[in-house]
């Protein structure tokens, strides 16, 4: 017995020693968990296949969902055109996947940003043996413009033309400066608010018809009358008054013709000649100033003739007898002349005499600095034409110093050094290149360029009417919006408020508009604080989105940035037609868009009319032929707004 327990373990130990055999024991062992391995691994190749399939369909649902928002959030209809793409990329049960939908929705708290997410699970193969059915995949993805630091300018055309009525797309009408709100809002609702540490964008507003309201965002040292005392000349009028000096008198005798005292008709008919008595004769006295009755059409006189009357006969008696033929009337004549003055002074005089109207300087610093002043060109004892006794300013401004020899032909690739109407950049430091206040209030027109004695004054309702004389909605500087109903710090009004509240009125200038709109843009000019960096250290791209229903129309009736055209000849030579002037002014466009696309900003310019096709001198004031677009519907000009705003900002995913 022991023997063969002796021979068993020599058996074993053998064996143990021998690993001739251990091969086909351990690989019998290691098929199942290498079958697992093997398995495992062809699985999941194929899930990591699918879920990347999935993935470019989410990035792709995520960018057309994007792309098709035109509010401030998702609609039903943004949702679907972004499911059409998730299906498009990733149809369903693609590779055996199960079915299911994907949830896509604006993101909370960041509605501009499109939130696309899916989850399903595919069947799987060798490890099913394992007991393992389906392996889970799920993606999500989320898309927003990435627009790095953005300023853009709206600057817009609210002449009074944008109040007539335009196609709405849809068989319907709509007033075009609702229409432009609504685009406007679009065009926010597009490029969104953006932040200052992924990319800051502001919105700034230049409203424009004949002139521009900016001068309140102005430093009170870039305007006339900044500065106690300072005056600037207008087309106005001035009140002289009238007041005793002195007096005299003089008696003399005339031989008086009546009918008591004479039956002769010979007598009678010679009645009135003149008759000397104690060396004194009657002579004719004037009275053009007399009884207390100035003159207003004439020569400021010297004198005024008062005359009062007593009858004596010739013989001193007081009565007088009809029968009698001998007796002769005479008629004592006492003249008192007055002497008078005239004054411009108003306080001095006593009495109301006239209006001179003339180029005259006015104190402006009470006007510039606020408040209610006394209206110089208003005075209560001729006040016909209904103006009122005080004014307050606006806002509105005249321009600065220009060169009235630039023309048609006049090259549009530089700008004179007097020109300072159309320099972007060049800082306020005297009179000519300050800017003054628009002073319509005070500003008559009159038929000669010396000083008359009537004028016509240009703030009546007629002249409003006409769109001769307006004064647009104020700027706006530019500014960050966390949203179109927030009203952000140091402005007066949200967004869709401010927006709401532009008016329609006036003529059509482009220059002025523009060259406003630059200068509220410019990295370099008078808003160089504020615009030069942004806070996140990044580049700023700037744009100018102009936005115009007519073509340039200049008038030498209007008064507005360049003052009344008719008298001050600023903006053009004496004796410019209407026609002359509207050349001119698109010339000086011309200078004003190279100016600006010269500094790197981008124009954008939009038509919006009916009627009308864009001019050239428009055309070629966009950035290129790309930049430019007409519209006829207030669809198109959503359309277009919202566009603008897509090339401005840059679709990207978030993650």
């Amino acid at each position: 017995m022991g023997k063969q327990i002796k021979r068993a373990m020599t058996f074993l130990g053998r064996l143990r020693r021998n690993q001739a055999g251990n091969t086909l024991a351990m690989v019998a062992a290691a098929i199942i968990p290498l079958a697992g391995l093997i398995g495992g691994g062809v699985d999941m190749s194929r899930a990591y296949m699918v879920r990347a399939r999935m993935q470019q369909a989410c990035d792709a649902a995520a960018l057309a969902g994007r792309r098709a928002m035109t509010t401030a959030s998702m609609t039903d209809d943004n949702k679907a055109e972004a499911k059409k793409f998730f299906d498009f990329n990733f149809p369903q049960q693609t590779f055996g996947a199960a079915s299911f939908t994907p949830v896509i929705q604006s993101k909370p708290g960041e509605t501009t940003t499109v939130q696309v997410s899916a989850a399903t699970t595919i069947p799987t193969t060798i490890m099913r043996i394992f007991g393992v059915q389906t392996l889970s995949l799920a993606v999500n993805c989320d898309s927003r413009f990435d627009i790095g630091n953005t300023d853009v300018m709206l600057v817009l055309d609210t002449t009074g033309s944008m109040a007539d009525s335009i196609s709405n797309g849809s068989g319907g009408s709509v007033v075009k400066l609702a229409a432009l709100q609504q685009a406007v809002k679009d065009f926010y609702d597009t490029l969104g608010p953006g932040s200052d540490s992924t990319g800051r964008i502001r919105y700034g507003f230049m409203p424009y018809s004949s002139t521009v309201n900016v001068g309140k965002l102005l430093p009170k040292s870039y305007l006339q009358g900044g500065t106690s005392g300072e005056t600037w000349d207008y087309q106005t009028r001035r009140a002289s008054y009238y007041y005793e000096t002195g007096e005299s008198s003089q008696t003399c005798y005339r031989r008086y013709g009546r009918s008591d005292c004479y039956t002769s008709s010979n007598n009678a008919n010679n009645a009135s000649s003149g008759y000397s008595l104690n060396g004194n004769d009657c002579t004719s006295y004037g009275n053009n100033f007399g009884n207390g009755n100035p003159s207003v059409d004439g020569s400021a006189p010297s004198t005024t003739t008062t005359t009062t009357y007593s009858f004596d006969s010739y013989n001193g008696s007081t009565s007088q007898s009809t029968s009698s033929n001998t007796r002769k009337c005479v008629r004592k004549e006492v003249i008192v002349t007055n002497t008078y003055a005239t004054t411009y002074t108003p306080g001095t005089g006593t009495t109301f005499y006239r209006w001179e109207y003339s180029k005259l300087p006015i104190d402006v610093s009470g006007f510039v600095n606020g408040g209610s002043v006394a209206n110089p060109a208003y005075n209560a004892a001729s006040n016909t034409q209904g103006m009122s006794s005080t004014s307050t300013w606006s806002g509105c401004i005249e321009e600065r110093d220009t060169d009235s020899t630039i023309t048609k032909d006049s090259s549009s690739t530089s700008i004179p050094s007097t020109a300072y109407d159309l320099q972007i950049d060049t800082l306020p430091t005297s009179k000519e290149t300050k800017w003054r206040p628009h002073w319509p209030d005070i500003e008559f027109a009159r038929n000669s360029m010396s000083t008359t004695y009537t004028g016509t004054w240009l703030n009546s309702t007629d002249y409003i009417n006409a769109g001769y004389v307006a004064c647009p909605s104020q700027a706006r500087k530019l500014t960050s919006y966390s949203s179109r109903t927030t009203m952000p710090t140091g402005q007066s009004s949200s967004f869709n408020s401010y927006v709401d509240n532009l008016v329609a009125v006036g003529g059509t200038y482009h220059t002025i508009g523009m060259m406003w709109g630059a200068r509220f843009l410019s990295p370099t000019g008078i808003f160089a604080s504020d615009n030069a960096a942004a806070p996140n250290g990044f580049n700023v791209s700037r744009h100018i989105v102009f936005m115009t229903d007519g073509d340039m129309r200049a008038y030498n009736t209007v008064y507005g940035a360049w003052g009344f055209q008719a008298l001050d000849q600023r903006d053009g030579p004496s004796g410019a037609s209407d026609s002359d002037l509207t050349a001119i002014h698109k010339r000086r466009m011309e200078m004003m868009c190279n100016a600006i696309k010269s500094k790197g900003i981008t124009i954008w310019v939009i038509g919006f009319s009916d009627t009308n096709v864009m001019s050239s001198e428009l055309q070629n004031c966009a950035s290129s032929a790309n930049h430019w677009s007409m519209n006829y519907s207030a669809a198109q000009l959503k359309t277009t707004f919202q566009n603008i705003a897509k090339n401005i900002g840059g679709l990207r995913l978030s993650n």
